[in-house]
C-alpha cells in the first residue's frame, strides 16, 4: 500500500468513529476535512484506482452528511448520523482488505549505479506478413519497451502498464509507478551499452519481469522487451487497435495433446519470435548509426545477449543458432525447443530452474506428454551444455512464476506456497545470477558467483558448470 492510501484510510476510519462516539463528535468534522485534503493529494499525485473506490465513497457519504446545515437536520437526518458513519467505517476497512489481497505493490529498487529510463516504441516489419491478422497483407507489428541507463532527470515515473493495455481488474497497474523515468535522456557516460533482448512467457507481457529489466539497465545494459503480437496477453497498436492473445493455453495443454503435437506448435511459434528478436536488434543497430536517433553511438549491438522466461527462454537460446551477434543466452525455467545444438561454442547458455518443495513434487509428478517433454528437454539441455558449455542453476523452494513479478502482485502466492522463499529473496538471487552471467559472457568479467569451485553465497542455489574445453562438469 502507498503512503497516502494508508493515511486516507486511517483518517477516514478515525473520522467515522469520532462521529459515532458521543465523547468525540467535535473531532469528526476536522478529521473529515483532513481526509478530503489527503484524498485530493492521493488522486492527483498517486493516482486512484478501483481498490480505493470504497474509501472514496465512504468519504463522500461522510462529507455529504456533514454539509447538511444544522438548521435543516430534522430527526430523520439525525437518525442517519450513525448509519452514515458506520458505512464510512466499513468502506474504509473493506478498502484496506482489498489492498491486502490486490496490493499496489512496489518493485525493488535497482542495484546499479545508473538511473533507469524507459521508452515504448512501435515497429513494423514490412518484410513479413502476419498470418493471424484479420486484414490480409498486414505486416508484422510489434510493441517494444526499452529500459536503459539514463542521465538523471525529472521526467515522470513510468507506469507499470499503460491503461489501454489493462483490463478492469488490472487497471490499477496504470497508476502503479516503476523506478524508471519515461523517455529520460540516454546516459552520456559509459557505453556503448550492450543490448539484451527479453522475451516474455507464452501468453505473457513485456513488463512481466520489470524487477529484472530495470536492474539490468541500472548496471549499464539496454534491455529491449518485446510484446510478441498475437501471443502476448494484450498488445495495443497505434489507432487503439487491441490485439489479445489468440493462441491460448489449450494448444499446448499436455492433457489434450501429445508431446509431438505440442513440440510442433511451439517450434512453429518459435520461428516467429526469433524473427521478432532479429528485427528488433536490426532496428536498434540502425538507430545506433543514425545521428538523429537518441541511441546514436550509445549501443553495442555486436555483443548482444538474449533472455526470457518459460517459452521466451527457448526463443532466447534459439536465437543464438541464427544470429552471431548474440554472444550468450539465458532461459529462466522454460523447456527448450528448436535445435539448440546449432549455437556456437562461443555462445554459452545458462538455464535457471525452480525446484519445488518435496510435498509439491509428490503432488504434481508429471505424467504422459508432460513427462515426455520433461525428459526430452533435460536430455537436450545436458547434451547442449556438454557440447558448448554453460551453466545450469537450480533454485530450491521456487516455482515457475517466481521468476516474474507475479509474487509481488498478490500475497495469495505466499499464502498458497508458504514453504517458498520470499519474493525479495528469489528476486535477489535471480538478479545476481543473470547479471553475473551477462557480465561474464558479454563484458568479459570474472564474477565471483560463477568462478569454478566457489560455493554459492545463496544456500538455496545449486550451480552446475560445463566446460567443454577441459571436458569438466563441476557441481558448485
Amino acid at each position: 500500500m502507498r503512503l497516502f492510501e494508508v493515511i486516507l484510510i486511517a483518517i477516514l476510519l478515525a473520522a467515522a468513529m469520532a462521529q459515532i462516539t458521543k465523547s468525540l463528535p467535535s473531532w469528526s468534522r476536522p478529521l473529515t476535512a483532513l481526509a478530503v485534503l489527503v484524498a485530493l493529494w492521493h488522486v492527483i499525485h498517486e493516482g486512484t484506482h478501483w481498490q480505493m473506490f470504497p474509501a472514496l465513497a465512504g468519504l463522500i457519504l461522510l462529507v455529504a452528511w456533514q454539509l447538511i446545515p444544522a438548521s435543516r437536520r430534522t430527526s430523520r437526518y439525525a437518525a442517519m448520523k450513525k448509519p452514515v458513519a458506520v458505512a464510512a467505517a466499513v468502506f474504509s476497512i473493506a478498502t484496506f482488505g482489498m489492498l491486502l489481497i490486490v496490493p499496489m505493490f512496489s518493485l525493488p529498487k535497482p542495484t546499479g549505479t545508473y538511473p533507469v529510463g524507459t521508452r515504448i516504441i512501435y515497429l513494423k516489419d514490412s518484410s513479413r506478413i502476419e498470418d493471424k491478422a484479420e486484414k490480409p497483407g498486414t505486416p508484422r507489428e510489434l510493441i517494444v519497451q526499452i529500459w536503459y541507463p539514463a542521465d538523471p532527470s525529472n521526467n515522470h515515473l513510468a507506469a507499470y502498464e499503460r491503461l489501454s493495455e489493462t483490463i478492469p481488474a488490472t487497471s490499477y497497474r496504470s497508476v502503479l509507478w516503476t523506478n524508471s523515468r519515461e523517455d529520460a535522456p540516454v546516459a552520456t557516460q559509459g557505453g556503448p551499452f550492450p543490448v539484451l533482448l527479453f522475451n516474455h512467457a507464452w501468453g505473457g507481457r513485456r513488463t512481466q519481469d520489470t524487477f529484472l529489466t530495470e536492474d539490468l539497465a541500472s548496471h549499464g545494459y539496454v534491455v529491449a522487451s518485446i510484446d510478441h503480437t498475437y501471443n502476448a496477453s494484450r498488445v495495443v497498436l497505434p489507432g487503439d487497435r487491441v490485439i489479445d492473445d489468440i493462441n491460448g493455453g489449450d494448444v499446448i495443454d499436455p492433457d489434450l495433446h501429445s508431446a509431438s503435437e505440442i513440440t510442433a506448435t511451439w517450434n512453429k511459434e518459435l520461428g516467429k519470435w526469433v524473427a521478432d528478436e532479429i528485427f528488433v536488434l536490426n532496428t536498434l543497430q540502425s538507430d545506433d548509426l543514425d545521428q538523429k536517433s537518441p541511441w546514436y553511438g550509445r549501443l553495442n549491438t555486436q555483443r548482444a545477449g538474449a533472455l526470457g522466461h518459460s517459452f521466451g527462454g527457448a526463443a532466447a537460446v534459439q536465437l543464438c543458432s541464427v544470429d552471431p551477434r548474440i554472444r550468450s543466452a539465458l532461459n529462466m525455467d522454460g523447456w527448450t525447443f528448436g535445435d539448440i545444438r546449432q549455437r556456437a561454442a562461443s555462445q554459452p547458455a545458462m538455464f535457471v530452474y525452480g525446484i519445488t518443495t518435496s510435498t509439491e513434487q509428490q503432488d504434481s509428478n508429471p505424467v504422459g506428454a508432460e513427462a515426455e517433454l520433461d525428459t526430452t528437454d533435460r536430455n537436450e539441455v545436458d547434451a547442449s551444455l556438454r557440447q558448448f558449455g554453460g551453466y545450469k542453476v537450480s533454485i530450491s523452494r521456487t516455482s515457475h512464476m517466481d521468476f516474474t513479478d507475479h509474487p509481488l502482485v498478490s500475497p495469495w502466492h505466499s499464502w498458497i506456497h508458504p514453504d517458498h522463499i520470499s519474493p525479495t529473496r528469489i528476486q535477489t538471487i535471480v538478479r545476481a545470477y543473470v547479471l553475473a552471467f551477462f557480465d561474464q559472457t558479454i563484458r568479459g568479467a570474472n564474477p565471483s558467483l560463477l568462478r569454478s569451485g566457489t560455493p554459492s553465497p545463496f544456500q538455496e542455489v545449486q550451480i552446475e558448470h560445463w566446460n567443454p574445453e577441459s571436458n569438466q562438469h563441476l557441481l558448485q
